[in-house]
């Protein structure tokens, strides 16, 4: 499954992060996003995110509604925005 969004990222190529009021106006930038969720039941899912100019990272959960649900309030990404 992949999705895209275009959020305000703190840091840098190397550290970012979702960015929140309390950071420095000079760390915040918008990028654009491509998140994947990948795995299965047996094993998990992984939300995959990768902002644009900076590294990819990704998080664990138990099932893909959990991933979807992070994906959302990190993102704002809706359900249905998944193909």
């Amino acid at each position: 499954m992949k999705a895209n969004a275009v959020v305000l990222i703190s840091g840098t190529s190397n550290s970012w992060k979702v960015a929140e009021p309390s950071d420095p106006a000079a760390t915040v930038q918008e990028r654009a996003v491509t998140l994947e969720i990948q795995g299965d039941a047996k094993n998990g899912y992984h939300l995959i995110m990768s902002p644009s100019g900076c590294f990819t990272a990704d998080s664990w959960h138990e099932t893909i509604e959990d991933a979807i649900d992070t994906s959302r309030r990190l993102f704002d990404v809706r359900p249905d925005g998944w193909i």
